[in-house]
């Protein structure tokens, strides 16, 4: 099954974290931006900064790892093993500041040195640069900071109520939202969240490390009890003063797509009901905190889910994206809330609104317009027109845009190209190749890629199939199903490894057939497509996974139906223990990692999204609760979890657990300590080798 002329590869450079992962990544352009005169991109590439001439490509500066490990120990700072992302000043072109673990560093990268250090604390979160002020803010505990450029802090708001939390990012990360606050355009005034936790109850995580363990307690909201109350206030850095915009009228809400007008004066936020059915876009008058008009409201009989903040063109316009018309889409508004024109439609998602190019007066973006597995580089006129798509190549596009002289830089992988990336212009269509990465595998034995379709009920259903390079004649091999079929995740794609993160080629280059699909309920195939999960989160995934192994039984030969196991994490864990139990002759093992197995003990906001509360959906609940089901296993099922998951609770597979004792079912259980919701860094080979170990003992 193998070419002995190739190298073999192991799980050490296969597996993200493994010791030598790193060297098999594409050496490719990454962080790409360019200066404010449009003169200069800079980008980060093999461990080395650099910037070069856009006009002649000429080398401007370079800082390599090694030399930034130089500088550090210079000023006594602790070394770094890779480059820290650097953040450009927009008035200074050569200036960038990196965070460190104890350490912010202002970079000269021109006369590569290191001008100012300013010592911070491991746990300041969600630290954000106001340049023109010369502050950064940041949180810690349960209260808002200001940081000086020489180290000075000072406290910006902290309620007595230690529940209460100032800058903190709400409602665990869902709708977008990714910050806790948010500087004007002038760096004038700070909007932040603040963030009312006090009826939530708390759950205890257990630190094991040191000799007598620790307790760490989270707030963690579920599924039809008390949520979280927010609120956003502003701070004025002039007035040295703090306002609270005006609370809302609805009973229960989150606040979303926090977006500042051009000119400081507006705050505008989404506003999403509890039942999330309904979103108003909300404007604030920041000067005295009231609430000025609510522009347009949408309404969902299944749910509504904004996630994007507002793109503002001028003072009078922004663009706005909605899922309205089944699809994600830009829409054009006038600040009073006029809609003026939708400016892309069509059976396609808009992934990312980029920017806009005034010399074409055109808004660029990327989308699915080609297919579901694409990532298309388009661009569409704001006066309206039809969509152009600007990539020439088939993939996953990025893009950075120079708004000074009408250049992008266009960078792309496939599932066969590992990467490249052009300079290229909006006016004449001309480029340049900067960068083509090679195959970092090309010497070594790999298992082969085939990404298709197949139609059930009407509708295209994505597969991807990773298998041995080699395939004996008449020889039937195991399956290593790898599921998830959640929202916001697509598995398979058209991009480097087809969306594969190593479990698939390590299973295949020890002898299995690796099969996923996207299922009803996963992203960018539009909003029907996604909502058919409404009110029953796994049941329509469970028929379109047992509909595709019907279909691989009958057009794959070499797929071996009596040796037919499966896996999944999260979301993919539930479906992975949903299958065992539900269709208990389907797989003859399974392995649930950080599975969530009853939903009403999972987090409210995502929870009631696409169930709705246990007390209006008891039926929904109830079948997707797989504790009941736990009767119905029959074969051998691994179930994986860390004990510090603060977003699926260790809880969820421990009461399995109890349950299958109950019932005298013997399930398999391991435990990864100190790790949170997934096993990440050098610990997580061992969880693959540990995966691949439970089949290879059923199937060998």
């Amino acid at each position: 099954m193998t070419n002995s002329s190739k190298n073999q590869l192991t799980e050490e450079e296969l597996i993200p974290g493994g010791m030598f992962y790193r060297q098999f990544l594409p050496l490719r352009m990454e962080e790409i931006s360019f200066s404010q005169s449009g003169e200069i991109y800079r980008y980060k590439k093999n461990e080395f900064y650099c910037a070069k001439s856009v006009r002649d490509q000429h080398s401007v500066w370079s800082i390599s790892l090694f030399s930034f490990g130089e500088l550090l120990e210079g000023i006594g700072v602790k070394a770094v093993t890779s480059l820290p992302t650097f953040h450009f000043l927009k008035n200074a072109d050569e200036v960038a500041w990196v965070k460190l673990s104890d350490f912010i560093c202002f970079i000269d990268c021109h006369s590569c040195s290191i001008i100012r250090k300013i010592k911070i604390k491991p746990d300041w979160e969600n630290i954000l640069f106001n340049e023109e002020k010369g502050l950064f803010s940041f949180a810690s505990k349960n209260a808002l900071w200001l940081l000086d450029l020489n180290g000075g802090k000072r406290l910006l708001h902290k309620e007595k109520n230690r529940s209460v939390l100032s800058g903190a990012v709400p409602s665990r990360n869902e709708f977008g939202i990714e910050q806790g606050a948010f500087w004007s355009p002038d760096g004038s005034k700070l909007a932040f969240y603040i963030v009312d936790q006090t009826g939530i109850s708390s759950y205890p995580l257990v630190k094991v490390q040191e000799p007598m363990a620790t307790l760490e307690s989270i707030k963690y909201p579920m599924a039809g009890a008390n949520s979280e109350t927010v609120r956003l206030a502003v701070y004025d850095v002039e007035r040295d003063k703090t306002i609270m915009l005006q609370p809302s009228d609805w009973e229960e809400s989150y606040l979303t797509c926090v977006t500042w007008s051009l000119d400081a004066k507006h705050l505008y936020c989404a506003e999403v009901d509890r039942s999330q059915k309904h979103c108003r876009l909300l404007a604030y008058d920041v000067c005295d905190g009231h609430c000025e008009r609510t522009l347009f409201e949408e309404c969902d009989e299944k749910y509504v889910e904004p996630q994007h903040p507002l793109f503002f063109l001028d003072d009078e316009h922004f663009v706005w994206q909605s899922r309205r018309d089944g699809y994600n889409h830009l829409y054009l508004y006038d600040v009073r809330g006029n809609l003026i024109r939708q400016l892309t439609q069509g059976t396609f998602e808009v992934t990312q609104l980029c920017g806009k190019v005034g010399a074409t007066d055109e808004l660029v973006f990327i989308s699915t317009q080609s297919s579901p597995l694409n990532r298309d580089l388009c661009a569409v006129k704001i006066s309206g027109g039809c969509v152009r798509i600007l990539s020439k190549e088939k993939g996953t596009h990025s893009v950075a845009i120079s708004s000074k002289n009408g250049c992008f830089i266009d960078s792309f992988s496939s599932a066969v190209v590992p990467g490249k990336s052009f300079l290229r212009n909006f006016i004449d269509d001309s480029e340049s190749l900067l960068c083509e990465a090679d195959n970092p595998y090309k010497d070594y034995e790999m298992p082969v890629t085939e990404i298709g379709s197949y139609e059930k009920d009407g509708e295209e259903i994505f597969y991807r199939i990773v298998r041995p390079a080699t395939l004996e004649k008449g020889v039937r091999y195991p399956l290593a199903y790898y599921v998830y079929g959640g929202p916001h995740v697509q598995l398979i794609r058209n991009e480097w490894l087809a969306g594969t993160k190593g479990f698939e080629y390590m299973m295949a280059l020890n002898g299995y057939i690796v099969m996923s699909i996207d299922p009803h309920g996963s992203d960018n195939r539009g909003k029907e497509f996604e909502q058919k999960i409404w009110r029953n989160i796994g049941a329509v995934q469970m028929e379109d996974y047992q509909y595709s192994i019907e279909w691989l039984l009958k057009n794959k030969e070499y797929v071996d139906s009596k040796r037919m196991g499966v896996y999944g994490w999260s979301f993919g864990g539930f479906m992975a223990t949903r299958l065992m139990l539900r269709c208990p002759k389907l797989f003859k093992l399974g392995v649930a990692g950080g599975a969530v197995i009853d939903w009403a003990s999972y987090e409210v906001m995502y929870t009631e999204r696409y169930m709705e509360t246990p007390k209006q959906n008891s039926d929904g609940f109830a079948e997707n609760d797989m504790k009941r089901f736990v009767k119905n296993l029959t074969n051998d099922m691994l179930f994986i979890h860390c004990d510090n998951d603060p977003v699926v609770l260790w809880q969820n597979t421990l009461l399995l657990l109890k349950e299958a004792i109950k019932n005298g079912k013997q399930i398999d259980y391991a435990l990864y300590p100190g790790h949170q919701h997934n096993v990440q860094g050098p610990d997580r080979v061992h969880l693959m080798q540990k995966i691949r170990r439970y089949f290879d003992s059923h199937f060998r």
